[in-house]
């Protein structure tokens, strides 16, 4: 019986070998499409990621840039206090011995130049 169906089937051989192929290559091809479906949907939502990343790097260096404007103007506040701070102690310095006691004229006027400081800041 195998002899008789291997007889009447070897004509078709090349038939049935065709038809398995492009089968097989229709659904390969399904599975593909699905894939590229499936790719295509994860690549919109990178690039809304991507975009969300991108503003958020935006907001950060615009930050950036006011934190460092920020620094800036209190390093030159600093620098200024500074130097008044040393004219002070230069004039501290300068007073004799004498003008020293127990609340010390040199001390009274520190604070008074300390006062306009702080009168010149507001």
């Amino acid at each position: 019986m195998a002899g008789i169906l291997a007889k009447f089937l070897a004509p078709l051989a090349p038939y049935l070998i065709a038809t398995f192929l492009t089968l097989a290559g229709s659904a390969y091809m399904v599975h593909l499409r699905h894939e590229l479906a499936a790719a295509s949907v994860a690549n919109a939502m990178l690039q809304q990621t991507n975009q969300a990343n991108a503003a958020a790097i935006a907001a950060y260096q615009a930050q950036a840039v006011k934190w460092n404007a920020a620094i800036d103007t209190l390093g030159a506040q600093t620098q200024t206090s500074d130097y008044a701070l040393h004219i002070i102690n230069d004039h501290i310095a300068a007073q004799p011995p004498g003008a020293d006691a127990a609340v010390a004229p040199v001390l009274a006027q520190a604070l008074a130049d300390i006062g306009k400081l702080q009168e010149n800041k507001q």
